[in-house]
C-alpha cells in the first residue's frame, strides 16, 4: 500500500504512555519541491539509491529539516548509525546489548539502564549477525528520548516497508543525555534489512529534527542565538572559519568583529591560532584539525594527547605500531578508529566496522581501503604483522622474538 506524505507525518505512536499533548505544535511549513524529493524515496526504499539521485539532500534554506546549520527553526538533532555484518557479527550483537546499551561496561553508572523497544525474548529469538547501531542525541534535552526513539523507528518503518526488531536505551551519564538504538538485521516478515545511503546520510536525521521540533516546539529566536554563540567554542570546522580563512594568513586585529575575536581566542586555547603584536596566525593545520574533529570527535582529545602530532589517514599503505584503538560502542565515539605510530608520525585512522582484537602494541599494516571519500578502511585491511611473522617463524623452524 503507498502511504502518501500526509500520512507518514500525521502518524502517532500506539504504544502505552503515549501522550497526545506532546503532538501539539504548530508544524514546520517545507517547501513545495522538498516534499516532492521525499515522496521520491519511496520509490527507492529498501533499494540502492539511483546515481546522482537528490533525494534525501533536503538542506535547502526553509526546507525540510530547516537549513541543516544554526540559524534554523527545526530542532537539532545528531544522529550517528554504523552497523556490522562481519563474520563475529553474532557474538558483537549479543555484547553490544548486553554490556554496551546496559552499561554493565561501567561500573561508575549505579543505575543501569532500562532497555525498551521488541519484547527483550522475541527479538533475541530472531537475532542475526547483521545489526545497525545507533546514536541519537538531540540539541533540546527536554526532548523525551524514549518517545523521539519510538516514533523514528515507527517513521523509518512506513518508509522502508519494514517491521523491524529493535531495542533501545537511554545513557545519562555524559554532559548530553543522548539514546543508543540497536535495529536487528532482519525484520519480522524475515526480510533482511537494508537502508538506503542518502536515507542514512539524511532524511533519518532530518526525521528525528521534525520529530523533535513537534514534540517542543520550534526553537527560539533565544535559543538560535546561544548556538551562534556557541559556534565560537565549537570543536568543528564552522561558517566563523570560513570567514577567518578569507582574512589570509595574517589575521589584523583592527576592526575585526566580536564574534571573530571570540573565535580567534578560543583557536589560541587550543593552540591552532598564536597572537601576534597586531594581528593573529593561525596553525597550518588547523583547518585539516577542526574539518577532522567535525567527521570524528575523537580526533581532536587525541590530537592533544599526541603534542599535536596527529594527522588523519589520507590512503595508501600505513604501517607501524598499533598505540591505541576507539570503537562505536563507546558513548564518546561515534566511530572506530585506530591509532598507528608510523616512524615519528602518529595517523588516526578511522575503520569501518573494527571487529579485530587486542591490536594495541602489535605492528599492523594498512593496505588502502575502497572508502576513499570518507578515507576509511575496513578490518579487512588491516594485517597484524607480529602474528604473520610468528607464523613464518613457526613453519622455519626458527624462534621469534
Amino acid at each position: 500500500m503507498r502511504h502518501s506524505i500526509k500520512d507518514i507525518f500525521s502518524a502517532r505512536p500506539t504504544h502505552v504512555g503515549y501522550d497526545e499533548d506532546l503532538y501539539k505544535v504548530k508544524k514546520v511549513p517545507y517547501k513545495k519541491d522538498d516534499m516532492r524529493l521525499l515522496e521520491n524515496l519511496f520509490k527507492y526504499a529498501g533499494r540502492p539509491t539511483p546515481v546522482g539521485s537528490k533525494i534525501g539532500k533536503l538542506y535547502s534554506k526553509g526546507g525540510f529539516g530547516g537549513s541543516g546549520f544554526e540559524n534554523g527553526k527545526d530542532q537539532r538533532v545528531m544522529f550517528k548509525l554504523s552497523y556490522n555484518d562481519t563474520p563475529k557479527a553474532l557474538k558483537v550483537h549479543q555484547k553490544y546489548l548486553s554490556t554496551y546499551m546496559t552499561q554493565e561496561n561501567k561500573p561508575q553508572v549505579t543505575e543501569k539502564p532500562v532497555l525498551f523497544g521488541t519484547d527483550e525474548k522475541e527479538y533475541e529469538a530472531n537475532m542475526t549477525g547483521l545489526h545497525f547501531k545507533c546514536i541519537i542525541s538531540p540539541e533540546n534535552q527536554n526532548v523525551d528520548l524514549e518517545l523521539l526513539s519510538r516514533e523514528f523507528i515507527k517513521r523509518v518503518e512506513v518508509l522502508t516497508g519494514y517491521k523491524l526488531y529493535w531495542r533501545g536505551a537511554i545513557h545519562t551519564d555524559t554532559a548530553h543525555r543522548h539514546a543508543h538504538l540497536c535495529i536487528n538485521g532482519k525484520d519480522k516478515n524475515g526480510k533482511k534489512v537494508r537502508f538506503p545511503k542518502e536515507m542514512i546520510r539524511t532524511t533519518m536525521r532530518e526525521t528525528l529534527s521534525y520529530v523533535a521540533t513537534q514534540m517542543v516546539g520550534e526553537r527560539t529566536e533565544q535559543e538560535i542565538e546561544a548556538a551562534r554563540r556557541n559556534m565560537t567554542s565549537a570543536k568543528r570546522w564552522t561558517k566563523l572559519d570560513e570567514t577567518l580563512e578569507s582574512y589570509g594568513e595574517k589575521i589584523s586585529k583592527n576592526n575585526l568583529p566580536s564574534e571573530l575575536m571570540n573565535r580567534l581566542a578560543f583557536l589560541l586555547e587550543l593552540r591552532l591560532a598564536e597572537k601576534h603584536e597586531k594581528y593573529y596566525t593561525l596553525r597550518h593545520d588547523w583547518k585539516n584539525v577542526l574539518v577532522s574533529t567535525g567527521r570524528y570527535n575523537t580526533f581532536f582529545e587525541e590530537w592533544q594527547k599526541a603534542g599535536g602530532n596527529l594527522e588523519l589517514y589520507s590512503g595508501g599503505a600505513v604501517s607501524g605500531i598499533c598505540e591505541h584503538v576507539i570503537t562505536f560502542d563507546k558513548d564518546e565515539a561515534w566511530n572506530d578508529a585506530v591509532i598507528v605510530k608510523d616512524g615519528e608520525k602518529r595517523i588516526y585512522i578511522p575503520v569501518w566496522q573494527l571487529n579485530k582484537e587486542n591490536l594495541v602494541g602489535k605492528k599492523i599494516e594498512v593496505s588502502g581501503g575502497s572508502r576513499a571519500l570518507a578515507r576509511q578502511i575496513r578490518s579487512s585491511d588491516i594485517r597484524v604483522l607480529d602474528d604473520r611473522q610468528k607464523r613464518w617463524n613457526s613453519r622455519s623452524g626458527k624462534h621469534g622474538e
